[in-house]
Protein backbone atom coordinates (compact mmCIF):
# COMPACT_ATOMS: atom_id res chain seq x y z
CA UNK A 1 0.00 0.00 0.00
CA UNK A 2 2.77 2.51 1.22
CA UNK A 3 6.74 2.44 0.01
CA UNK A 4 7.21 3.84 3.99
CA UNK A 5 8.63 1.14 6.21
CA UNK A 6 8.59 2.04 10.50
CA UNK A 7 12.64 2.31 11.36
CA UNK A 8 14.22 3.25 14.94
CA UNK A 9 17.31 5.18 15.50
CA UNK A 10 19.79 3.15 17.22
CA UNK A 11 21.16 6.50 19.01
CA UNK A 12 17.56 8.05 20.25
CA UNK A 13 14.92 5.43 20.00
CA UNK A 14 12.65 7.65 18.25
CA UNK A 15 10.69 5.36 15.96
CA UNK A 16 9.30 6.75 12.61
CA UNK A 17 7.64 5.74 8.93
CA UNK A 18 10.36 6.82 6.64
CA UNK A 19 11.74 5.95 2.87
CA UNK A 20 13.52 2.46 3.04
CA UNK A 21 16.89 4.10 1.72
CA UNK A 22 16.85 6.39 4.38
CA UNK A 23 19.73 4.87 6.85
CA UNK A 24 20.83 8.13 9.10
CA UNK A 25 18.44 10.03 11.24
CA UNK A 26 18.84 13.91 11.01
CA UNK A 27 16.59 14.98 13.42
CA UNK A 28 17.83 17.44 16.09
CA UNK A 29 21.13 16.67 14.67
CA UNK A 30 21.31 13.13 16.15
CA UNK A 31 22.75 10.87 13.40
CA UNK A 32 22.01 7.96 15.08
CA UNK A 33 21.34 5.18 12.37
CA UNK A 34 17.80 4.34 11.57
CA UNK A 35 17.15 0.52 11.59
CA UNK A 36 14.10 -1.52 9.77
CA UNK A 37 11.55 -2.98 12.71
CA UNK A 38 9.29 -5.28 12.42
CA UNK A 39 6.11 -3.07 12.64
CA UNK A 40 4.01 -2.61 9.49
CA UNK A 41 3.51 1.34 8.04
CA UNK A 42 0.02 0.08 8.51
CA UNK A 43 -0.06 -0.98 11.98
CA UNK A 44 2.26 2.23 12.69
CA UNK A 45 -0.89 4.65 11.26
CA UNK A 46 -3.28 2.76 14.13
CA UNK A 47 -0.59 2.78 16.65
CA UNK A 48 0.07 6.93 16.06
CA UNK A 49 -3.90 7.29 16.39
CA UNK A 50 -3.90 5.80 19.60
CA UNK A 51 -0.46 7.51 20.62
CA UNK A 52 2.16 9.06 20.24
CA UNK A 53 3.99 8.11 23.36
CA UNK A 54 7.59 6.18 22.42
CA UNK A 55 7.50 4.06 25.14
CA UNK A 56 4.02 2.86 23.97
CA UNK A 57 5.85 1.98 20.33
CA UNK A 58 8.41 0.07 22.10
CA UNK A 59 6.12 -2.12 23.60
CA UNK A 60 3.93 -2.86 21.07
CA UNK A 61 7.51 -3.95 18.74
CA UNK A 62 8.64 -6.23 21.64
CA UNK A 63 5.16 -7.35 21.86
CA UNK A 64 4.93 -8.33 18.55
CA UNK A 65 8.32 -9.90 18.67
CA UNK A 66 8.00 -11.98 22.04
CA UNK A 67 4.00 -13.07 21.72
CA UNK A 68 1.89 -12.23 18.10
CA UNK A 69 -0.94 -13.88 19.57
CA UNK A 70 -1.40 -10.62 21.79
CA UNK A 71 0.38 -8.62 19.57
CA UNK A 72 -2.83 -8.99 16.98
CA UNK A 73 -5.32 -9.17 19.21
CA UNK A 74 -4.17 -5.74 20.58
CA UNK A 75 -4.08 -4.29 17.27
CA UNK A 76 -7.19 -5.91 16.56
CA UNK A 77 -8.93 -3.62 18.94
CA UNK A 78 -6.79 -0.54 18.12
CA UNK A 79 -8.11 -0.99 14.58
CA UNK A 80 -11.82 -1.21 15.94
CA UNK A 81 -11.30 1.57 18.35
CA UNK A 82 -9.60 3.84 14.86
CA UNK A 83 -12.78 2.56 12.97
CA UNK A 84 -15.10 3.89 16.02
CA UNK A 85 -12.77 6.81 16.05
CA UNK A 86 -13.41 7.98 12.21
CA UNK A 87 -17.28 7.09 12.51
CA UNK A 88 -17.78 9.04 14.87
CA UNK A 89 -15.91 12.11 13.50
CA UNK A 90 -18.07 11.71 10.18
CA UNK A 91 -21.12 11.58 11.46
CA UNK A 92 -20.18 14.95 13.55
CA UNK A 93 -19.02 16.38 10.74
CA UNK A 94 -21.58 19.08 9.94
CA UNK A 95 -20.26 20.65 6.69
CA UNK A 96 -22.82 21.49 4.21
CA UNK A 97 -22.34 19.47 1.08
CA UNK A 98 -23.82 18.93 -2.16
CA UNK A 99 -26.58 16.40 -2.45
CA UNK A 100 -25.72 15.78 -5.96
CA UNK A 101 -22.08 15.21 -5.95
CA UNK A 102 -21.61 15.32 -1.96
CA UNK A 103 -18.92 17.95 -2.76
CA UNK A 104 -18.60 20.77 0.48
CA UNK A 105 -17.69 23.36 -2.30
CA UNK A 106 -21.23 25.31 -2.44
CA UNK A 107 -22.23 28.90 -1.94
CA UNK A 108 -25.45 30.45 -0.99
CA UNK A 109 -27.54 31.99 -3.72
CA UNK A 110 -27.55 35.29 -2.65
CA UNK A 111 -31.14 37.32 -3.20
CA UNK A 112 -29.94 39.72 -5.77
CA UNK A 113 -28.79 36.62 -7.68
CA UNK A 114 -31.68 34.89 -7.57
CA UNK A 115 -33.71 38.06 -8.52
CA UNK A 116 -31.60 38.52 -11.71
CA UNK A 117 -32.18 35.18 -12.55
CA UNK A 118 -36.32 35.24 -12.27
CA UNK A 119 -35.99 38.04 -13.86
CA UNK A 120 -34.50 36.65 -17.07
CA UNK A 121 -35.92 33.71 -17.28
CA UNK A 122 -39.00 34.21 -15.27
CA UNK A 123 -40.76 30.86 -14.30
CA UNK A 124 -38.06 28.90 -15.92
CA UNK A 125 -35.50 29.81 -13.91
CA UNK A 126 -33.66 27.24 -12.14
CA UNK A 127 -33.19 29.37 -8.77
CA UNK A 128 -36.73 29.71 -7.43
CA UNK A 129 -37.01 28.61 -4.54
CA UNK A 130 -33.40 27.52 -4.26
CA UNK A 131 -31.12 28.33 -1.11
CA UNK A 132 -27.62 27.14 -2.62
CA UNK A 133 -25.42 26.40 -5.70
CA UNK A 134 -22.56 24.08 -5.81
CA UNK A 135 -19.50 25.18 -7.03
CA UNK A 136 -18.77 22.00 -8.23
CA UNK A 137 -21.75 20.81 -10.21
CA UNK A 138 -23.94 23.16 -10.73
CA UNK A 139 -26.78 22.06 -8.90
CA UNK A 140 -28.80 24.17 -6.87
CA UNK A 141 -31.13 23.42 -4.53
Amino acid sequence: MSDLVVKRCDKCGEIRACDPRASIHRADDCGGNLIEISLSYEDFRILCRISNDIEFFKAMVDLKEKDIIEYNLKMSQFRTQVQQQKSSEAQNDTTPRCPHCHSSNIKPISGLNRGASIAVWGVFSKKINKSFECKSCGYTW
